[in-house]
């Protein structure tokens, strides 16, 4: 194989790599697990590539390819697998002119912080503010799609989220899986959390299905919300119900309460009816009185790279 045919392969693995770190390390970063390889690996891996792309072109060069003059990659080309790269090597081969891939990558970072401060006046029973929010004295609910509802314990600021089908992800916890609907084992269709303040959610929804339906009771009241799993539900009219009806007392008892578990420690810690812990860990204090106020300070930042592939050529 000729060394300008080396050059492209060699510069292409090494973008591919440096893109596969890179998106690897993300993910660790997120709270996933990534399977680790040391440079050796890595290198081993490079050579079988080129050994095998070294025969594909000695093989190519008994028969003439039409030529090519350029040759256009981008990003996404850099993702293909092991058998892209060979293909890629072959019309290297044709183009006698290309004298190799100049790769440069930049990286800027965007930091944003902001303090908020909020009065907590005392709020009387639930009250629907749309189809996304509901909110109580202690606790603000929130439909961000169909799939995905979070219960946020405003005296805390501490959230448990539950998605998909349906996980469990509380916030001050690595990762957004927590645990899932599957973990507690007495019913399959309804999961109810019991809060602080008495209130009362019960989701229904398969331990491996999506929320068909969120019922909130407290005291009398009654605030419905309809999940995307519902045969009614559409983007339109899903979510809340606007209206806060006055039929607690008696709904409450016409829905099951399935799998029980209870609020507790710093907001959003759930324990058993036996006050095992379930799902979350105490990290903050155990609040049991309305803050008077909160300070809300609010950190952002963005981490935006780039890469960019140069094809150099030298006339012939």
């Amino acid at each position: 194989m000729s060394n300008v045919i080396e050059t492209d392969i060699s510069n292409l693995m090494v973008a591919r790599r440096l893109l596969e770190i890179e998106k690897n390390a993300e993910m660790r970063r997120k709270g996933k697990h990534v399977e680790e390889k040391s440079a050796l690996e890595y290198f081993e891996e490079d050579q079988v590539l080129l050994s095998a792309s070294a025969s594909s072109a000695q093989s190519a060069e008994a028969t003439p390819m039409p030529s090519i003059e350029n040759i256009n990659l981008n990003l996404a080309d850099l993702h293909k697998t092991e058998a892209d790269l060979a293909n890629v090597s072959k019309q290297a081969q044709a183009n006698t002119a290309t004298e190799g891939l100049k790769i440069t990558s930049s990286q800027t970072v965007e930091i944003k912080m902001e303090l908020r401060y909020r009065s907590n006046a005392p709020l009387e029973g639930l009250v629907v503010h749309d189809r996304n929010y509901a909110e109580s004295d202690r606790y603000l609910y929130k439909f961000s799609d169909g799939s995905t509802f979070t219960i946020l314990d405003k005296w805390t600021q501490k959230s448990t989220t539950i998605w998909g089908d349906p996980h469990v992800d509380v916030d001050d916890v690595a990762g957004n899986t927590d645990g899932d609907f599957k973990d507690l084992q007495s019913s399959d269709d309804f999961t109810t959390f019991m809060l602080q303040d008495g209130a009362r959610v019960t989701f229904k929804a398969k331990d491996a299905g999506i929320i068909e339906q969120v019922d909130i009771y407290k005291g009398t009241q009654h605030v419905v919300g309809v999940g995307s799993a519902a045969q009614e539900f559409s983007p339109e009219t899903g979510l809340f119900s606007k209206t806060v009806l006055r039929d607690g007392a008696l709904a409450v008892n016409a829905t099951p309460m399935g799998d029980v578990i209870y609020a507790g420690g710093d907001g959003n810690d759930w324990f058993d009816s036996s006050n095992k812990l379930i799902w979350g860990k105490t990290t903050g204090a155990v609040v049991t009185q309305r803050p008077s106020a909160t300070l809300e300070f609010y950190y952002r930042q963005t981490i935006s790279q780039s890469i960019a592939v140069q094809t150099i050529s030298k006339s012939v």
